[in-house]
């Protein structure tokens, strides 16, 4: 059985690889343009950044932190974007807009570990290793396989202009694999959720003790 999932899924990628690779980059190029834009801050915009990471780590420090709360927080984030892209996968116009978000997201996570990494230094460095990359190791291969299946079923909404009658019982066909690889993929995301909320504090706070 494990070993059936692993050949379909290998089998997936294989066929995808361009999309896949394409996907990949667009969330590099976000994390690069993320990284870069920490070094462009002006002495005003890098003092008011550095004041709220100091009052988030002395919440951390001082506070007891609310896990249920991080993770109804980290859901409904998680939760806009795989409609977000479940939505644009169901629009012909939507495939550069996943492409766009995908990058988006890059920016965001590179943009972020860029300022802890600047701020805290190796300290900095560590907690970027051992509280955000464990969730995005989950969560952004997740991103990128919906981002694949939006963009596929956008391309058979396409073909299915050309074919009108067989094309449309294929489409139907289509549809509920695409809403079944959605919900299958954000499953797989909640697993980085639960990280986020309630294994990734803990090692906040064993890294500022």
């Amino acid at each position: 059985m494990i070993s059936r999932i692993q050949d379909t899924i290998l089998n997936h990628i294989r066929i995808n690889k361009n999309i896949y690779f394409f996907l990949f980059l667009a969330f590099v190029v976000g994390i690069s343009a993320g990284a870069f834009t920490v070094n462009g801050l002006s002495p005003i915009q890098r003092k008011e950044l550095t004041n709220y990471l100091q009052g988030f780590f002395q919440l951390f420090e001082h506070q007891r932190v609310d896990s249920n709360e991080i993770l109804r927080i980290s859901l409904i984030d998680n939760i806009k974007i795989i409609v977000i892209l479940w939505v644009l996968g169901l629009t012909i116009i939507g495939i550069p807009f996943i492409y766009m978000l995908v990058g988006v997201k890059g920016f965001i996570t590179g943009f972020t570990s860029g300022l802890i990494i600047e701020y805290m230094g190796f300290k900095g460095a560590l907690f970027t290793l051992i509280t955000i990359l464990p969730k995005e190791i989950i969560l952004i291969p997740c991103i990128i396989a919906l981002g694949v299946n939006g963009i596929n079923f956008s391309l058979n909404i396409i073909k299915s202009k050309s074919n009108k009658i067989s094309a449309k019982n294929s489409l139907k066909i289509n549809f509920f694999a695409y809403c079944f690889v959605t919900l299958v993929f954000s499953c797989i995301m909640f697993g980085g959720v639960l990280i986020e909320a309630y294994i990734s504090p803990v090692f906040i706070r064993m890294i500022f003790l």
